[in-house]
């Protein structure tokens, strides 16, 4: 079993993805990988692929996404990003008279 955050580390990881791009990129990656200049060009996101670049590679450091290299248009190389296949789980539990918990885990490391 994976051992919990401490409460700065889980507030770090919160800090990553508390931004309304990084969640909108986190809803694409949803449905396969993604590249930046792709996302560059929906008009939802009015910033440069660069950007959102930076973007991406935040989330990849939160644990969120992977990224590998690819043949990108004209032989080009450039990373992809997809969820990160044994990510960090989030859960936010809403409790009596408004409070609120939630707890952050990372992915259980492979036993041999």
């Amino acid at each position: 079993m994976a051992e919990e955050m401490s409460f700065a580390e889980q507030a770090a990881v919160l800090d990553k993805i508390a931004d309304e791009k990084r969640l909108r990129i986190l809803e694409y990656a949803v449905d396969g990988p993604v590249a930046a200049p792709d996302l560059a060009e929906k008009d939802e996101f009015a910033i440069s692929g660069e950007s959102i670049l930076y973007h991406l590679n935040i989330l990849e450091s939160a644990g969120f996404l992977e990224s590998k290299s690819v043949q990108g248009p004209y032989k080009r190389p450039r990373k992809e990003f997809e969820l990160a296949g044994n990510g960090r789980t989030l859960t936010l539990e809403i409790v009596k008279d408004g409070d609120y918990e939630f707890s952050l885990r990372e992915p259980a490391l492979p036993q041999d």
